[in-house]
């Protein structure tokens, strides 16, 4: 806890990158010795319909207490009973005051409600004309009313967490002067107890930075644990898209959760390349200043610090170390970063090196020329360091058995600050002292702090928001921020010449690297945010990913760096998809097409490569149950993909392909369950995984990841129309979201056996079963433009934005952020527009959150979003004007944001029929009012003969047995398949899957043919000279023309690639 400046200030003070001191009008106090006290205790102003909490108290309570505390050791505690379900309130005096409101006045303060209790609590201020705050108006950051009332079913207060309120207040009610602080209770329609406790209430002057990358805040969502997600971010000091993170550690020996917003001591300052605490960070080193004897457990060096004393900004870290009296800097450059530590006078100034205990490797000390350099190895990975000092090593030493860990030990004059300047490379030593050079130099700190924060400045300022509050504006400058800070580049120039050391093979390549990615979730607004503002690097950092496919034969659908096969679905394939149907084409797209085929068709045994479960779900049209877990989440994803594999094979001229794939893409019809009104999982015999009478949508896991069949209820935005008649019509589309909204918001842990974070994030979304915390339902308010409701989707965007984001370390998130898809989410939703049909052009329009914003696009045109008077109130779209004439449709397309323009909204504050006529409507795969047509196959369930096989396990049986893993075999160079269907069938596709082994007994040639009656057969197709690329591949082959329907189908091969046997491990027709 802080003397002078509150929490709150480091929202408002700190934006411009210096500590803000106390104005004249200030108010301070975390109920600290040596801080303000309350001027009453236990005093109510106002009550009515209030007792006491217990033990014979007749009335609410408000004292100091040392139960817990915000920061520091004190805070104030309240409590009450709630007696009357028709009036109830107490408003209970702190302090005696006298403070003039000013235009720039600012309400911040710290709320821990109990649970158990109600979240019906706010600070109100009494003006001394006999007004109060909670009757002018005034918002929170999110929107919501300074008022007990409003603040409790606002959606923006949790149980047992500290919750930061902060309120422009000037803008509401400059020229009063505040007379008396209040805490109020107000809840006149429940009873029951309550208690909770207030801290470090703060009234200052807030005043807007000059420059974008000021907005920043780099510890929004670090208030977070394991158990409990706020973002699960750290404050990354870095360039866009950069190497390394420079960042603060509070816990110096952990490769997950590096800094908490709780802690209150700092541990070391890292070079980190942490993707999420969940995949674990790797070649980590960490760099702690301290002064007596040298201390190298985390423990044991650790130092106090504030909050109220840090800088947090994505060019710049400042923060001072109390045990120390030493003064810590960080700047960023993209492969090194210079650190700056003011010492007191003392002859035992030490600067640690050291890696987690985990690490390993030697760092040398050359006192002379005073450089350190060595190379640790964290988590597989091996980094090399060169460092230097500008000033004379005294003393140097090395430390075993804890990792890597070396220390340089200085006499320092009081205040006499230390420069340290430290680049990395994968590459080798002699590459790090080239990054240095290269990119640092001689500069100072103060040099590359400013360098980086222009380099924020140019990307931030690819939209400029106008009309919103400070806090919005650091809600969305710090979310654009989040949504840049990844993946990271792991290129290096050597010599001249961009190259990179593979975390795939080990080796040393030429071209670009990009690493640091989850594309189950960034696959679906972080990309289109990339090929949207940045096209150039969105193709650089796209052939980064394909050169993972190019080193090890497959894309990462979490790279971290290399695959580490977490979540569901090759979303990278979407990502590819997107940027390229865009226009973006500086990266490989033949060989990403490539790679994208080869995920959705070819079986890996490796479970971190390609999808799991495609040795059905190919044939079969879903991952069974009993196949694979997480397969309803697999097959859903999986159609999604599919429809990016048929996109990008549409627009480079694979007609087969893209036949193929489109059809595949309609395979999530195939867990749609009539009889429960929702997708559900399947086993391989066709049952459901459950009886209807067990079904439970809110039943966490099993088929799903992450979520429940609520959460999956919209699970395919590359084509609602079908989607929507699956539901009975748009109509139905619309009341099955609205239920999502509307349902208790309860959960059933089920497979998971237990509580996940997950689920306490959804719940305290407080949104029936709407959790927004997590992606797979990030399209799903969207979908409400598909049915024909956009008002719907315009109220309900407006709400998550304004109620699930924030700009504090407590209120940044609700959920894990997620490589920039959280934040990427918020800044689509607070442009108007977003992309929820990804692999395709359009974006959906919702509303703007701010009266203006202007786009300022690669190309050089800008695409400005002007929307006067949108407020809370005023959020519904009444018309729309695409460069100054009517428009009605419901969405954009890429080409209208990239031809320029002004898109112009009038708002009311009721819904209107803008954009909910069919013709409005966005694209989709089906059309019209019947169900999805998809092929299936017919050739499963037929009568097969064959002209030989292998008994007995490579038989007729295992051409139709829906298994790429089994395998059909004939000591032959040639055969002839039959099957005789069950009626007749006009097939338009069929499938050949390639066996495990021998890519000689592949079939190469062959004629397809079909018969009404067994005897008289007509050539339907002919091939020749066909290779599979790879074991277990299904390739598809599209009929030319208009067979005809047949009964009997045969396959005459008629050569193969040379071996003496012929073999196959599926066959399909698909009709």
């Amino acid at each position: 806890m802080r003397c002078l400046i509150a929490v709150g200030t480091l929202l408002a003070g700190l934006l411009i990158g210096l500590p803000a001191a106390a104005a004249e009008g200030d108010f301070s106090s975390g109920f600290e010795t040596g801080q303000p006290q309350p001027t009453w205790t236990d005093t109510s102003e106002a009550s009515a319909g209030v007792g006491g909490y217990c033990c014979g108290l007749t009335a609410m309570e408000s004292g100091v207490r040392a139960e817990t505390a915000h920061t520091g050791s004190a805070a104030l505690m309240y409590s009450g009973n709630d007696q009357s379900a028709t009036s109830s309130y107490s408003y209970q005096r702190i302090f005696d005051v006298n403070l003039p409101v000013t235009a720039a006045s600012r309400l911040s303060y710290w709320v821990y409600p109990q649970s158990g209790g109600h979240l019906d609590v706010a600070v109100d201020l009494a003006f001394t004309d006999g007004t109060f705050l909670r009757d002018s108006g005034a918002v929170d950051q999110h929107g919501v009313r300074v008022h007990p009332s409003f603040q409790g079913n606002g959606n923006v207060l949790n149980f047992n967490t500290w919750n930061n309120v902060v309120s422009d207040i000037g803008a509401y009610v400059a020229g009063k002067t505040v007379d008396r602080i209040l805490i109020g209770y107000d809840q006149p329609a429940n009873t029951g107890t309550f208690r909770g406790y207030l801290d470090d209430i703060e009234i200052a002057q807030s005043a807007a930075p000059t420059r974008l990358s000021d907005y920043v805040e780099t510890r929004r969502g670090s208030d977070s644990t394991s158990a409990y997600s706020r973002g699960n971010t750290f404050p990354g000091v870095t360039v866009p898209h950069g190497f390394n993170f420079w960042t603060p550690i509070t816990k110096g020996n952990s490769d997950n959760w590096l800094y908490e917003w709780a802690d209150t001591t700092v541990q070391g300052f890292g070079i980190s390349h942490e993707p999420s605490p969940w995949i674990a960070d790797y070649a980590q080193l960490q760099v702690m200043p301290m002064t007596g004897a040298v201390k190298s457990t985390p423990d044991a060096r650790k130092s106090t610090f504030s909050h109220a004393d840090e800088v947090a900004k994505a060019h710049y870290y400042k923060s001072r170390l109390s045990t120390y009296g030493i003064t810590a800097e960080m700047a960023p450059t993209d492969h090194a970063g210079v650190l700056r530590f003011a010492f007191p006078a003392t002859s035992e100034a030490v600067i640690l090196f050291d890696t987690v205990d985990s690490g390993s490797g030697s760092l040398a000390v050359d006192t002379a020329a005073r450089v350190i350099s060595g190379e640790i190895t964290h988590r597989g990975q091996k980094m090399f360091v060169y460092a230097t000092v500008d000033k004379a090593i005294t003393a140097s030493g090395t430390i075993t058995g804890q990792g890597a860990t070396s220390w340089v030990r200085f006499a320092t004059g009081a205040g006499e600050q230390v420069t340290l300047r430290m680049a990395t490379s994968f590459i080798s030593v002699a590459q790090a002292h080239g990054n240095l050079d290269q990119e640092v130099g001689t500069k100072s700190l103060d040099t590359v702090r400013e360098e980086a924060a222009a380099l924020w400045d140019a990307q931030l300022g690819a939209v400029r928001i106008e009309g919103a509050t400070t806090d919005r504006m650091i809600t969305f400058y710090s979310n654009l921020y989040r949504a840049l800070m990844y993946p990271n580049n792991r290129s290096e120039l050597v010599n001249g010449v961009r190259r990179h050391q593979s975390p795939y093979d080990n080796q040393l390549h030429d071209g670009q690297m990009y690493v640091n990615n989850g594309f189950w979730d960034t696959s679906r607004a972080a990309w289109p945010l990339y090929t949207l503002l940045t096209p150039t690097r969105s193709g650089e950092m796209l052939d980064g990913f394909v050169n993972a496919y190019k080193e090890s034969g497959w894309t990462p659908r979490w790279s971290g760096p290399h695959n580490v096969g977490m979540m569901v679905g090759s979303n990278q394939d979407l990502a590819f998809a997107d940027a390229y149907v865009k226009g973006v084409r500086n990266f490989d797209y033949q060989a990403a097409y490539a790679s994208m085929v080869k995920n959705a068709t070819v079986y890996s045994a490796n479970n971190a490569n390609g999808r799991i479960g495609n040795q059905v779900s190919l044939f079969k049209g879903y991952v069974p149950t009993d196949t694979a877990s997480e397969s309803a989440a697999w097959t859903l994803e999986d159609a999604n993909d599919d429809f990016g594999i048929f996109q990008l094979a549409t627009a480079l001229g694979y007609g087969e392909d893209a036949a193929y794939f489109r059809n595949k893409a309609l395979d999530y019809t195939n867990l749609y369950s009539p009889s429960v009104g929702f997708f559900r999982g399947k086993q391989s015999s066709g049952a459901w995984r459950t009886t209807d009478a067990d079904f439970k949508p809110n039943l966490w896991g099993c088929e799903f990841t992450e979520g429940a069949p609520w959460h999956y209820a919209t699970p395919a935005p590359q084509d609602p129309q079908g989607m929507a008649n699956l539901y009975g019509g748009r109509a139905g589309l619309a009341a099955k979201i609205d239920s999502v909204f509307a349902a208790s918001r309860d959960y059933l842990p089920g497979c998971y056996g237990g509580v996940i974070h997950e689920m306490r994030e959804a719940y305290d979304a407080n949104l029936g079963q709407y959790a927004h915390s997590n992606e797979p339902i990030h399209h799903m308010i969207w979908m409400y433009n598909y049915a024909g409701v956009p008002s719907k989707t315009q109220d309900r965007v407006r709400t998550v934005l304004t109620t699930q984001y924030g700009p504090g370390p407590s209120g940044g998130y609700l959920g894990d952020e997620d490589n920039g898809q959280m934040s990427a989410w918020y800044v689509f939703g607070t442009l108007g527009f977003y992309p929820a049909r990804m692999g395709s052009t359009d974006y959906t329009i919702g509303a703007p959150l701010h009266p203006k914003a202007t786009v300022t696009l690669e190309n050089g045109r800008t695409f400005t979003i002007s929307a006067p008077g949108v407020s809370d109130t005023n959020r519904y779209v009444q018309s729309v004007k695409l460069n100054g004439v009517a428009y009605s449709r419901n969405y954009l397309t890429h080409a209208d944001l990239t031809a320029g323009g002004t898109l112009e909204f009038v708002m009311g504050p009721n819904p209107s029929s803008w954009g909910s006529a069919a013709a409005d409507l966005p694209p989709s795969l089906t059309t019209g009012a019947g169900a999805p047509a998809q092929l299936t196959d017919r050739a499963t369930g037929g009568t097969l003969t064959v002209t030989g096989e292998n008994p007995p396990n490579e038989t007729k049986a295992q051409l139709t047995d829906d298994n790429s893993l089994t395998k059909w075999l004939v000591t032959a160079a040639t055969a002839t398949l039959t099957d005789r269907l069950a009626t007749s069938t006009a097939i338009k596709q069929y499938t050949l899957t390639s066996a495990n082994d021998a890519p000689e007994r592949d079939p190469r040639a062959w004629t397809l043919q079909g018969s009404t009656d067994g005897v008289n057969w007509a050539t339907l197709d002919s091939r020749s000279d066909i290779d599979f690329a790879d074991r277990r591949q299904t390739r598809a082959f599209v009929l030319p023309g208009d067979p005809g329907a047949y009964q009997h189908y045969r396959l005459q091969i008629t050569a193969n690639h040379g071996a003496p046997m012929t073999q196959l491990a599926e066959w399909q027709l698909l009709g």
